[in-house]
C-alpha cells in the first residue's frame, strides 16, 4: 500500500536534547506531507516540522502534563492520518488516549526503560497490555523485536526503526589523526549508564602498569559520585571532565577506544556514532546491542560487568594496536544501516502498517 494513506502526522513527544527530534522524527518527516509535533522544546534547525511549543510555567512536570491537553486541541481541530509517540510512559499513553478522539492509528517507539524497567516491573502486566494496543510499535533492535513476541504482540505490527546518525557527519576522519586520549566514555551520569565502573575500570588498568589519558563526556546525577571516584583514585590528572559535548565527532576521533559501560540501555546513539567514525569499542552486552558488536570482529564484549573484566579488555586494545585497528576498519560498516536514508525506508514500513489497520 502506498504510504500516501497516512501522510499527516501528529507526533507528542519529548526529548531533553532537542537536537535529538532530527535523529527521531526528521526521517519521518521527510516522508510526510505534514509533520506537527507537540513538545516543549522544539528543535527550530529541523523546518520539515511544524510545532506545537507547550508553556512549562516554569515547571518542566507542569508542561508534560500539559501536552496531552494541547495534543488533543491540535488531533481534534486538524486531521492527522497518524500519531506518533516515542516512550510509553507518558507520551505512548497520550497517543492511546488521543486516539478514539483523533481517529487515527497510533504508533508506539519502544525505549530501552519500556522493556527492560516498566515491562519487567511489579506492574508490568499492565505495561505489556498497554503495548499490545498500539496499531504499530517499532524497535531498535531484535532482542526487544523478540521481547514484544513474548508479551504477545503480533508480528505484522512491529518493525525495526534504526537508530539514525547523520552518516556524512559522523564518518571516518579525512586524515590521520594523532590521538588525544586512549579512552572515551560519553553519557549520561545515571545509573543505568555506570559512569563509576568506567573510572574503576580505569584504576584496574593503571594497578596493571598501563599508561593512559581518558575522556569523560556527559552530566547528570552521578556527576559527584563519579568525581569522588577519581580522587579516591587520584585519576583527575589523567581523565579529562568536560561536561556536556552537543557534538562529540571530534572526540571520536582523538580517541582510540569507546567504553560502553552500560546495564541497561536499548543501542546506544553514541556507539553507533563512535563506530561510525572507525573508533575501536568495548562494550557491555546489553539491550541490542549485539546486533553490531561481535566480540573481535566489530568490538570487543564484555560478559562480565567488573572493573577487572573491563580493565582486562582496555588493557588488550591498548597493548595491540593490530586488533583495535581491525575492529575500528570492521565497525565502519552500521554506516550502511544507521543511515537517515535507512530510517525513512523503515518508517515508509510503519506508516504501510498504520495504514493497513
Amino acid at each position: 500500500m502506498d504510504t500516501t494513506a497516512v501522510d499527516s502526522i501528529l507526533i507528542v513527544s519529548e526529548h531533553q536534547n532537542p537536537s535529538k527530534i532530527e535523529r527521531h522524527y526528521g526521517p519521518l518527516a521527510d516522508i510526510s506531507s505534514q509533520t506537527t509535533m507537540v513538545c516543549l522544546t522544539p528543535y527550530e534547525s529541523l523546518d520539515s516540522i511544524t510545532y506545537r511549543t507547550v508553556p512549562t510555567f516554569g515547571h518542566r512536570l507542569v508542561g508534560i502534563c500539559f501536552m496531552f491537553v494541547v495534543a488533543l486541541f491540535e488531533g481534534i481541530r486538524n486531521d492527522y492520518d497518524a500519531i506518533v509517540s516515542i516512550s510509553l510512559l507518558p507520551y505512548g499513553c497520550y497517543a492511546l488516549a488521543l486516539r478514539p478522539f483523533v481517529g487515527a492509528p497510533a504508533h508506539l517507539g519502544i525505549i530501552g526503560a519500556d522493556i527492560d524497567v516498566h515491562a519487567t516491573a511489579w506492574y508490568g502486566p499492565v505495561v505489556q497490555a498497554a503495548i499490545r494496543r498500539f496499531d504499530s510499535i517499532s524497535v531498535p533492535g531484535s532482542v526487544h523485536q523478540q521481547a514484544l513476541l513474548g508479551f504477545g504482540v503480533a508480528a505484522t505490527r512491529i518493525s525495526i526503526l534504526s537508530n539514525a546518525i547523520d552518516t556524512e557527519h559522523y564518518a571516518p576522519p579525512p586524515d590521520p589523526v594523532e590521538s588525544a586520549y586512549d579512552f572515551l566514555w560519553i553519557g549520561r551520569f545515571s545509573e543505568e549508564k555506570d559512569p563509576v565502573l568506567f573510572v574503576e575500570a580505569l584504576d584496574e588498568l593503571s594497578a596493571m602498569g598501563v599508561e593512559f589519558r581518558a575522556a569523560m563526556l556527559g552530566n547528570g546525577a552521578k556527576r559527584d559520585e563519579v568525581e569522588r571516584t577519581i580522587k579516591a583514585h587520584d585519576l583527575g590528572d589523567v581523565i579529562k571532565r568536560p561536561g556536556w559535548v552537543d557534538d562529540p565527532r571530534q572526540y571520536y576521533y582523538d580517541s582510540d577506544t569507546f567504553v560502553l559501560t552500560s546495564s541497561r540501555d536499548a543501542l546506544p546513539l553514541t556507539l553507533v556514532e563512535a563506530m561510525a567514525t572507525g573508533t575501536a569499542s568495548v562494550v557491555s552486552p546489553i539491550g541490542s546491542v549485539p546486533d553490531i558488536a561481535v566480540n573481535r570482529e566489530t568490538a570487543l564484549v564484555v560478559d562480565d560487568r567488573t572493573p577487572s573484566a573491563f580493565a582486562d579488555a582496555l588493557c588488550d586494545l591498548a597493548t595491540n594496536d593490530q586488533l583495535r585497528t581491525r575492529l575500528g576498519t570492521n565497525a565502519i560498516a552500521v554506516r550502511d544501516e544507521f543511515s537517515y536514508a535507512n530510517a525513512r525506508d523503515d518508517w515508509r514500513r510503519i506508516l504501510r502498517t498504520l495504514a493497513d489497520t
